[in-house]
């Protein structure tokens, strides 16, 4: 008997719901992922909201991504691809009288996208500001078609 996509996310589901008695939280990423890459990632990653916009000269692809530093941002660009990715680390110690309070905090962001044209990989540029991530991608001139006589 041949199982269907349907027969395999309710085991998914099923599964979340055990992981979420279990550890007390719901599970943050799905198995069976529709996402662009469809590559599994750990829990622990966030999948930032990424906008892309073409114009005619660039792509510009945004992203939100709050809480870091430049430095801790790692951006790859090819011609037709965009992959980013950032890792997190915070400590809080906070003394007052009769008791200490300390707070760690870790995470990280991971998205890889197909870009709608192909871009110069080169001459490309991102900014942050503010928890906005922005990355200027100029277009690459599609090249002239050149018909092939077959001998």
């Amino acid at each position: 008997m041949v199982e269907s996509w349907d027969d395999f996310r309710k085991f998914e589901d099923t599964m979340n719901r055990m992981f979420e008695n279990f550890w007390g939280r719901p599970a943050s990423r799905h198995l069976l992922s529709s996402g662009e890459s469809g590559a599994i990632v750990p829990a622990e990653n966030r999948e930032p909201f990424i906008d892309v916009v073409e114009s005619d000269k660039e792509i510009t692809a945004t992203a939100e991504m709050p809480g870091l530093e430049k430095p801790d941002i790692h951006i790859n660009v090819t011609e037709d691809r965009l992959e980013i990715s950032a890792e997190t680390k915070q400590e809080e110690k906070k003394e007052e009288k009769g008791y200490i309070y300390r707070e760690r905090r870790s995470g990280s962001y991971y998205r890889a996208i197909s870009l709608p044209s192909p871009v110069d990989p080169d001459k490309s540029k991102a900014t942050y500001k503010n928890g906005i991530l922005e990355v200027k991608m100029p277009k690459t001139e599609i090249k002239k078609k050149t018909p092939l006589k077959v001998e």
